[in-house]
């Protein structure tokens, strides 16, 4: 027809599923954001535990010749780990909202005022596992960028069981000796930018060196 072109006008028609896919996404999306709560303002979803858990843990060792003295498995428990416990911990015992709010607190407040690190220790010589003893052979420091020497506030040790080891931390052993090694974030003048924790003795020397963006790494 004149003042009309031969082009035609295609119907904007949308499968059903296209329409539906986004509302899925979306009911998915707020699902998973109320069962993972935070403890900062950085997203976490629940199946990263593992993940987190490789990323802060690293293992060194003390061996004379062929005689391996000393065995040492470190979790740093950073924010970032801590955020990560705390869902995987109220995944596993299917926890009510208070109790899940209880946990958060908890370790809000850890992360806040403490440098923690869960230590689990392996030595074949029972009386080098001293860790928590007044007069034990081993001394351990924290050392914040490299010059702030800190000494442990408390060093306790932690009664095995099979679910925590299972559950959130495997490479816990049935012949190690697990300790919870605590120092004050208040004793620091500024946000550390590496923090290493150094086990020493006469029978040798562990250093866990920690950068924040990079996890942690051993030095012997």
């Amino acid at each position: 027809m004149p003042g009309y072109s031969n082009s035609r006008v295609i119907p904007l028609v949308y499968p059903v599923w296209f329409l539906i896919l986004p509302l899925c996404l979306l009911s998915a999306c707020a699902s998973s954001l109320n069962i993972c709560n935070k403890l900062s303002d950085t997203e976490y979803t629940c199946s990263d535990y593992r993940i987190i858990l490789e990323r802060w843990t690293r293992k060194g060792s003390i061996h004379k010749g062929l005689k391996t003295e000393l065995l040492v498995t470190v979790t740093y428990k950073t924010e970032e780990f801590r955020r990560g416990y705390t869902e995987e911990y109220a995944r596993v015992y299917m926890l009510t909202t208070l109790q899940h709010k209880a946990v958060i607190d908890d370790q809000a407040r850890a992360a806040k005022d403490y440098d923690d690190f869960l230590v689990s220790i392996y030595t074949p010589e029972k009386q080098w596992d001293d860790f928590s003893e007044k007069d034990s052979l081993w001394k351990v420091y924290l050392i914040r960028d490299g010059r702030f020497r800190t000494e442990p506030l408390e060093i306790r040790r932690v009664r095995k069981n099979r679910a925590l080891s299972e559950s959130f931390y495997p490479f816990i052993s049935p012949w190690s000796s697990i300790y919870i090694f605590r120092f004050k974030k208040e004793d620091q003048p500024q946000p550390s930018k590496s923090v290493e924790l150094v086990f020493t003795s006469a029978r040798g020397d562990i250093i866990v060196k920690s950068e924040p963006n990079n996890g942690i790494e051993i030095c012997l």
